[in-house]
C-alpha cells in the first residue's frame, strides 16, 4: 500500500472516530463544578405579539350597492359583460341578469352574496 494512502486512510479514521468516542464538550453545560444543578432564578417573559398588522390588509372597493354583486361582475353596471355571461352559458333570459347573479331564481344566491359584501364601518 501507497505510505500517503495510508496516513491519509489513518488520519482519515483518527477524525472520524476521536470526537464520536470523546463524547462531546460540556462547556456550556449549566451543572456547576460540584454536581448541583444550578435552578433558573426566574423563567424569561414570552414576548407578546404585534395587536395589529404590520402591514394593513389592502381592501379592494369591488362592491355594487345598488345590485348587491362584486361591482367587477354586475352586468346591469358594465353591460359589457353581458356577451362573456351569455357565451359561457350563464344568463337568465327571464329576468335579464346571469344566472349566478339571479337571486328571483336563485334566491340561495342572495345570502351569499352577501356574505361577501364589504362590511361598513361605522
Amino acid at each position: 500500500m501507497n505510505p500517503m494512502y495510508r496516513r491519509l486512510r489513518i488520519t482519515a479514521l483518527f477524525a472520524c472516530f476521536v470526537p464520536m468516542s470523546v463524547g462531546g464538550c460540556e462547556c456550556g453545560s449549566k451543572t456547576p463544578a460540584g454536581g448541583a444543578a444550578a435552578t433558573p432564578s426566574a423563567t424569561p417573559a414570552k414576548p407578546e405579539g404585534p395587536t395589529q398588522p404590520l402591514i394593513k390588509k389592502a381592501e379592494i372597493a369591488d362592491w355594487c350597492p345598488e345590485h348587491g354583486v362584486p361591482e367587477s361582475i354586475c352586468t346591469r353596471c358594465n353591460t359589457e359583460l353581458t356577451d362573456g355571461f351569455k357565451t359561457k352559458g350563464d344568463w337568465c333570459d327571464k329576468h335579464g341578469l346571469p344566472d349566478s347573479q339571479c337571486f328571483d331564481c336563485h334566491p340561495e344566491l342572495k345570502a351569499k352574496f352577501e356574505a361577501m359584501a364589504p362590511k361598513s364601518r361605522g
